[in-house]
């Protein structure tokens, strides 16, 4: 048999234990997700796609890659390059 040991122990304490127990045992279960609108820049755009910077720029001006600009720089959401590589490589012949 477990042996018992009762303490006192603040109910704010308590549940902040319990909440990070269940996460823990969450994480150790749910695969790993990446974030989806991860801001990516052009080379790692380029690498993703497997494409040239040229292309990414004809794609860029054709509207086709949606581009979010921060100050003077230019980044994209990596689930619409993931969604703009997956229609143009579904129109490839």
């Amino acid at each position: 048999m477990n042996d018992v040991i009762l303490t006192q122990i603040d109910k704010e304490v308590l549940v902040d234990e319990i909440a990070d127990a269940v996460v823990s045992r969450l994480l150790d279960v749910l695969p790993a997700q990446e974030p989806e609108d991860e801001l990516i820049q052009i080379p790692e755009v380029m690498k993703l796609l497997g494409r040239s910077r040229t292309t990414i720029n004809n794609w860029r001006k054709e509207g086709f890659l949606r581009e979010h600009v921060f100050n003077t720089r230019v980044y994209f959401k990596k689930s619409e390059v993931m969604n703009a590589g997956r229609q143009k490589n579904g129109f490839k012949k």
